[in-house]
């Protein structure tokens, strides 16, 4: 379901001329943890390797465009990537700023873990005594 779910998302439905294999599509997956949507980021981008080394070919009356097909397909590429209505991967994206609230200033400071700097304002008596002294 998922090879089916990514060749859908990535507009590779033709059954007679598949531009990836179920076997290249698995192999994403496999990389991703099964994850459709960091998947699809891969495969779209071997795609659009594949359609890249395809030439214009003439035989007898018959001509194919692959370099048109390469350069259209990048295009809806980037627009995929860059545009968070079309890429998956930005509808579970949730922007956070640490340290603005108090409570996440009080938290941190609490934690042993996390380094932070004492303001000589707040806490003049930082200084160990008789550091000026020889």
């Amino acid at each position: 379901m998922s090879v089916k779910a990514i060749r859908i998302e990535l507009g590779d439905t033709s059954p007679e001329f598949p531009i990836m294999s179920d076997e290249e599509i698995r192999y994403f997956l496999d990389k991703h943890d099964w994850s459709i949507r960091r998947a699809s980021i891969d495969v779209a981008k071997s795609m659009l390797l594949k359609l890249s080394m395809r030439t214009d070919e003439s035989v007898d009356i018959f001509s194919v465009k692959g370099s048109g097909a390469a350069k259209q397909f990048m295009q809806a590429l980037q627009m995929y990537i860059t545009n968070p209505d079309l890429n998956p991967i930005y509808q579970n994206a949730m922007p956070y700023a640490g340290g603005i609230s108090k409570s996440d200033m009080e938290q941190n400071d609490m934690n042993l873990d996390t380094n932070f700097i004492v303001p000589p304002t707040s806490s003049p008596s930082q200084l160990p005594k008789g550091f000026f002294s020889a």
